[in-house]
Protein backbone atom coordinates (compact mmCIF):
# COMPACT_ATOMS: atom_id res chain seq x y z
CA UNK A 1 0.00 0.00 0.00
CA UNK A 2 1.30 3.23 -1.23
CA UNK A 3 2.15 5.30 2.55
CA UNK A 4 1.29 8.67 0.71
CA UNK A 5 -1.88 7.99 -0.85
CA UNK A 6 -4.44 10.73 -0.12
CA UNK A 7 -7.14 8.25 0.61
CA UNK A 8 -4.79 6.36 2.52
CA UNK A 9 -4.30 9.51 4.59
CA UNK A 10 -8.29 10.25 4.99
CA UNK A 11 -8.81 6.46 6.01
CA UNK A 12 -6.17 6.65 8.93
CA UNK A 13 -7.45 10.31 9.72
CA UNK A 14 -10.28 7.88 11.52
CA UNK A 15 -7.89 5.65 13.00
CA UNK A 16 -5.83 3.04 12.51
CA UNK A 17 -6.35 0.24 9.65
CA UNK A 18 -5.11 -3.61 9.70
CA UNK A 19 -4.62 -5.54 6.87
CA UNK A 20 -2.65 -8.20 5.57
CA UNK A 21 -1.07 -8.80 8.98
CA UNK A 22 0.19 -5.20 9.23
CA UNK A 23 -1.10 -1.84 10.95
CA UNK A 24 -0.85 1.62 9.29
CA UNK A 25 -1.47 4.46 11.92
CA UNK A 26 -0.79 8.34 11.58
CA UNK A 27 2.11 9.32 13.84
CA UNK A 28 3.21 13.15 13.68
CA UNK A 29 1.19 13.40 10.38
CA UNK A 30 2.92 10.87 8.58
CA UNK A 31 2.03 6.83 7.97
CA UNK A 32 3.55 4.16 10.15
CA UNK A 33 3.46 0.40 9.71
CA UNK A 34 3.37 -2.41 12.57
CA UNK A 35 3.17 -5.99 12.36
CA UNK A 36 -0.56 -6.43 13.93
CA UNK A 37 -1.14 -8.08 17.27
CA UNK A 38 -3.41 -10.81 17.54
CA UNK A 39 -4.96 -11.37 20.97
CA UNK A 40 -5.11 -14.46 22.38
CA UNK A 41 -7.63 -17.19 21.21
CA UNK A 42 -11.08 -16.83 22.62
CA UNK A 43 -12.36 -19.94 24.09
CA UNK A 44 -15.89 -20.71 23.01
CA UNK A 45 -18.37 -22.12 26.34
CA UNK A 46 -19.67 -25.17 25.63
CA UNK A 47 -23.21 -23.78 24.85
CA UNK A 48 -21.65 -21.81 22.36
CA UNK A 49 -19.62 -24.86 20.78
CA UNK A 50 -23.43 -26.18 20.37
CA UNK A 51 -24.95 -23.62 18.81
CA UNK A 52 -22.19 -23.60 16.26
CA UNK A 53 -22.43 -27.52 16.03
CA UNK A 54 -26.04 -26.86 15.38
CA UNK A 55 -26.15 -24.12 12.98
CA UNK A 56 -23.36 -26.34 10.65
CA UNK A 57 -25.56 -29.05 11.04
CA UNK A 58 -28.85 -27.09 9.74
CA UNK A 59 -26.62 -25.29 6.76
CA UNK A 60 -25.47 -28.76 5.10
CA UNK A 61 -29.14 -30.30 6.17
CA UNK A 62 -30.38 -27.11 3.89
CA UNK A 63 -28.01 -27.60 1.06
CA UNK A 64 -29.72 -31.49 0.91
CA UNK A 65 -32.89 -30.21 0.99
CA UNK A 66 -32.28 -27.53 -1.89
CA UNK A 67 -31.34 -30.55 -3.91
CA UNK A 68 -34.07 -32.40 -3.03
CA UNK A 69 -36.72 -30.47 -3.45
CA UNK A 70 -35.35 -29.07 -7.40
CA UNK A 71 -36.25 -25.73 -7.71
CA UNK A 72 -39.74 -25.64 -6.35
CA UNK A 73 -39.53 -22.19 -4.20
CA UNK A 74 -40.82 -22.99 -1.13
CA UNK A 75 -38.76 -21.15 1.37
CA UNK A 76 -38.07 -18.36 -1.34
CA UNK A 77 -41.63 -17.57 -1.30
CA UNK A 78 -42.07 -18.01 2.40
CA UNK A 79 -39.17 -15.60 3.27
CA UNK A 80 -40.79 -13.03 0.72
CA UNK A 81 -44.28 -13.33 2.77
CA UNK A 82 -42.67 -12.88 5.95
CA UNK A 83 -40.38 -10.15 5.30
CA UNK A 84 -37.31 -12.32 6.21
CA UNK A 85 -34.30 -11.48 4.42
CA UNK A 86 -33.04 -14.85 3.33
CA UNK A 87 -34.41 -18.24 2.68
CA UNK A 88 -31.63 -20.31 4.49
CA UNK A 89 -32.05 -17.95 7.32
CA UNK A 90 -35.85 -18.45 7.39
CA UNK A 91 -35.35 -21.98 6.69
CA UNK A 92 -32.91 -22.11 10.27
CA UNK A 93 -35.24 -20.10 12.28
CA UNK A 94 -37.91 -22.53 12.02
CA UNK A 95 -36.23 -25.89 11.90
CA UNK A 96 -33.05 -25.10 13.82
CA UNK A 97 -34.60 -27.12 16.92
CA UNK A 98 -35.24 -30.26 15.01
CA UNK A 99 -31.56 -30.84 14.66
CA UNK A 100 -29.16 -32.84 16.41
CA UNK A 101 -25.67 -32.02 15.65
CA UNK A 102 -23.82 -34.97 13.43
CA UNK A 103 -27.29 -36.95 13.61
CA UNK A 104 -29.49 -34.31 11.43
CA UNK A 105 -32.87 -34.36 12.17
CA UNK A 106 -34.32 -35.67 15.71
CA UNK A 107 -37.52 -33.99 16.05
CA UNK A 108 -39.54 -34.85 12.89
CA UNK A 109 -42.66 -33.79 14.12
CA UNK A 110 -42.17 -30.34 14.38
CA UNK A 111 -39.94 -30.70 11.53
CA UNK A 112 -41.32 -28.12 8.45
CA UNK A 113 -40.82 -29.49 5.10
CA UNK A 114 -42.78 -26.68 3.66
CA UNK A 115 -44.01 -22.98 5.30
CA UNK A 116 -46.57 -20.70 3.09
CA UNK A 117 -50.08 -19.10 3.95
CA UNK A 118 -52.09 -21.63 1.77
CA UNK A 119 -54.18 -23.94 4.27
CA UNK A 120 -52.45 -26.88 5.50
CA UNK A 121 -53.67 -30.43 5.39
CA UNK A 122 -55.35 -32.06 7.93
CA UNK A 123 -54.50 -35.79 7.47
CA UNK A 124 -57.55 -38.11 8.54
CA UNK A 125 -55.49 -41.34 7.94
CA UNK A 126 -52.25 -43.20 7.12
CA UNK A 127 -52.07 -46.35 5.76
CA UNK A 128 -48.76 -48.58 4.70
CA UNK A 129 -48.52 -51.94 2.85
CA UNK A 130 -45.22 -52.38 1.98
CA UNK A 131 -43.58 -49.80 0.28
CA UNK A 132 -46.88 -48.48 -0.66
CA UNK A 133 -48.48 -45.68 1.50
CA UNK A 134 -51.95 -44.02 1.49
CA UNK A 135 -52.79 -40.93 2.71
CA UNK A 136 -56.37 -39.34 3.18
CA UNK A 137 -56.98 -35.61 4.11
CA UNK A 138 -59.93 -33.83 4.99
CA UNK A 139 -61.00 -30.93 3.05
CA UNK A 140 -62.42 -27.78 3.65
CA UNK A 141 -64.43 -25.07 1.67
CA UNK A 142 -62.63 -24.38 -1.84
CA UNK A 143 -60.95 -20.89 -1.24
CA UNK A 144 -58.21 -18.80 -2.16
CA UNK A 145 -56.38 -20.68 0.50
CA UNK A 146 -57.72 -23.85 0.10
CA UNK A 147 -58.50 -24.51 -3.77
CA UNK A 148 -59.56 -28.34 -4.98
CA UNK A 149 -56.66 -27.61 -7.65
CA UNK A 150 -53.57 -27.19 -5.23
CA UNK A 151 -50.80 -29.76 -6.17
CA UNK A 152 -50.15 -32.96 -3.75
CA UNK A 153 -46.25 -32.77 -2.69
CA UNK A 154 -44.85 -35.96 -0.71
CA UNK A 155 -41.33 -34.91 1.46
CA UNK A 156 -40.01 -37.82 3.72
CA UNK A 157 -37.56 -39.23 5.56
CA UNK A 158 -36.35 -42.65 5.97
CA UNK A 159 -35.73 -43.41 9.38
CA UNK A 160 -32.53 -44.44 8.77
CA UNK A 161 -31.60 -41.47 7.26
CA UNK A 162 -31.93 -38.46 8.94
CA UNK A 163 -29.77 -36.49 7.30
CA UNK A 164 -30.97 -37.27 3.55
CA UNK A 165 -34.33 -35.59 3.21
CA UNK A 166 -36.59 -37.41 0.00
CA UNK A 167 -39.55 -35.35 -2.16
CA UNK A 168 -41.98 -36.84 -4.94
CA UNK A 169 -44.07 -34.28 -6.70
CA UNK A 170 -47.48 -36.32 -6.96
CA UNK A 171 -48.65 -35.68 -10.48
CA UNK A 172 -52.10 -35.69 -11.01
CA UNK A 173 -53.03 -35.35 -7.49
CA UNK A 174 -55.17 -32.32 -6.20
CA UNK A 175 -56.12 -31.45 -2.61
CA UNK A 176 -59.35 -32.25 -3.75
CA UNK A 177 -58.57 -35.54 -4.33
CA UNK A 178 -58.62 -36.07 -0.55
CA UNK A 179 -56.12 -38.54 -1.02
CA UNK A 180 -53.08 -40.09 -2.59
CA UNK A 181 -51.64 -43.42 -3.31
CA UNK A 182 -47.65 -43.52 -3.37
CA UNK A 183 -45.17 -46.00 -4.02
CA UNK A 184 -41.97 -44.76 -1.61
CA UNK A 185 -38.59 -46.21 -3.15
CA UNK A 186 -37.34 -48.76 -1.49
CA UNK A 187 -33.90 -47.72 -1.68
CA UNK A 188 -32.22 -50.78 -0.49
CA UNK A 189 -33.59 -50.43 2.86
CA UNK A 190 -35.04 -52.91 5.43
CA UNK A 191 -38.36 -54.13 5.32
CA UNK A 192 -40.45 -52.04 7.55
CA UNK A 193 -38.24 -49.17 7.82
CA UNK A 194 -39.64 -46.29 9.74
CA UNK A 195 -41.08 -43.57 7.13
CA UNK A 196 -41.77 -39.55 8.11
CA UNK A 197 -43.68 -38.12 6.06
CA UNK A 198 -44.85 -34.42 5.26
CA UNK A 199 -48.03 -33.91 3.27
CA UNK A 200 -48.63 -30.25 1.24
CA UNK A 201 -50.04 -28.31 -1.12
CA UNK A 202 -48.98 -25.79 -3.75
CA UNK A 203 -51.09 -24.03 -6.07
CA UNK A 204 -51.05 -23.99 -9.84
CA UNK A 205 -48.09 -21.12 -10.86
CA UNK A 206 -46.76 -22.62 -8.00
CA UNK A 207 -45.89 -19.69 -6.00
CA UNK A 208 -47.66 -20.30 -2.91
CA UNK A 209 -47.23 -23.29 -0.51
CA UNK A 210 -48.96 -24.38 2.46
CA UNK A 211 -47.57 -25.60 5.85
CA UNK A 212 -46.26 -29.69 5.92
CA UNK A 213 -48.49 -31.81 8.20
CA UNK A 214 -46.58 -34.51 9.68
CA UNK A 215 -47.39 -38.28 9.89
CA UNK A 216 -45.13 -41.88 10.58
CA UNK A 217 -46.20 -45.21 8.86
Amino acid sequence: MDKTSPLLLALLANGPIRMDGVTYFLQGGQVRTCKTKRGPKKTRTEGEEKSSNRFTEVRKMWRVYRRAIGGLPIWNVWARETGAPKSDTLFHSVNGSCFRPGEGVWAFPTFRFSMGTLDAPVITSAERDGWTVTLRWENDIDCPKASASDQVYIGYFYGTQPRSPQFITCINSHRGDGEVIIEIPTAKQPDGTPLHLYLFFGNENPNRFSPSEYVEV
